[in-house]
């Protein structure tokens, strides 16, 4: 009888022991993701600048939103470092599986001609998810140090006196000097570049008198406009802003080759399966029809629009001959 015992726990042992070979198998063979629906775990959002900034704070809203509509956390992670260079060659290394997902702007593409060891392709390495919203870079000028009316009197000043003339920029290479450098080319202006570190000493400069004109984004800017103490001539993009829509555009003066709009997007590695960047896009959609997502961008001076992914990497490819054209105009270089 004990044999017996034995032989049936023998049995039933061994049967077992298949069953679990078996079960290794099937999930071995299955395909990755298909054990767990996505997503089943935290995100990240990589934001490629310092924290506080207003792409920051931007990046921050935009996780908020997101986690909300995915129903798990979006955390931010600041990676900043080489005019977000380093935080975005951390999502062109990270894992496709649609957990690393980052904040790009404009400048990657700036950034890919600017830096030719840079380590990923802006149209190849990246997936757009969203277009998040668009801001124009504003002509500034303080007027108790520098009061002119519009842009043709600012222009008549400066051919008055070639070299005198000083504009501040937030940095060699970044946006707001590579626009001023194309004004200068396209109006034929001597003037002299002054690098800051960042939108804000920039425009503190402006203030003091220590320069004489920057093009900045209105953000940071616009509290300093309403009062009088800045004054907006005119505006990149291809449509006015709206926190000012009485201040023209370049392209209203005559004023070509400033017409493209500053962008921000939320991008995936370029290698993310079909369904979950499907998922990330459809959820993305509800997240920009968002009145509540779209005032709190439009209260920071970012302007949203209905762009889909494709639309978007059309607008990139587009993009990207322009800021070379310009690049190779302008002679700018990071040495």
């Amino acid at each position: 009888m004990k044999n017996i015992v034995r032989n049936g726990m023998g049995r039933a042992r061994a049967l077992a022991a298949r069953a679990l070979v078996l079960a290794a198998a099937l999930f071995g063979a299955m395909p990755a993701g298909a054990a767990e629906e996505y997503p089943s775990r935290n995100l990240e959002l990589i934001v490629p600048y310092a924290p506080g900034g207003l792409l920051d704070v931007a990046g921050r809203l935009a996780a908020t939103y997101l986690a909300k509509e995915l129903g798990q956390p979006v955390v931010v992670r600041n990676v900043p470092g080489a005019g977000s260079t380093i935080g975005m060659v951390r999502l062109a290394k990270s894992k496709p599986d649609g957990y690393t997902l980052a904040l790009g702007s404009f400048g990657i593409l700036l950034n890919s001609r600017l830096r030719p060891d840079v380590e990923y392709d802006p149209l190849r390495s990246f997936a757009p998810i969203g277009y998040l919203g668009d801001q124009g870079f504003v002509l500034m000028v303080a007027p108790q140090h520098v009061d002119v009316a519009n842009v043709r009197e600012l222009v008549e000043r400066i051919k008055a006196k070639p070299g005198a003339f000083i504009y501040a920029s937030g940095g060699v290479g970044a946006p707001s000097h590579v626009l001023a450098e194309q004004f200068r080319l396209q109006q034929g202006l001597n003037m002299v570049h002054a690098p800051y570190q960042g939108q804000n000493p920039a425009i503190m400069a402006l203030l003091a008198g220590d320069v004489q004109l920057t093009l900045q984004t209105v953000a940071g800017a616009e509290d300093l406009i309403h009062s009088g103490r800045i004054r907006a001539l005119a505006s990149t993009g291809s449509e006015r802003p709206a926190a000012f829509p009485s201040v023209p555009t370049f392209k209203e003066l005559g004023i070509e080759g400033m017409a493209n709009d500053g962008w921000l997007a939320v991008f995936t590695p370029s290698g993310v399966s079909a369904p979950v960047k499907e998922k990330l896009r459809a959820a993305w959609a509800r997240v920009a029809r968002n009145d509540e997502f779209r005032q709190a961008l439009a209260k920071r001076a970012i302007q949203t629009r209905d762009v889909s992914p494709t639309q978007f990497e059309a607008m990139m490819a587009e993009d990207l001959k322009y800021w070379t054209e310009i690049l190779d105009k302008t002679r700018i270089t990071l040495n």
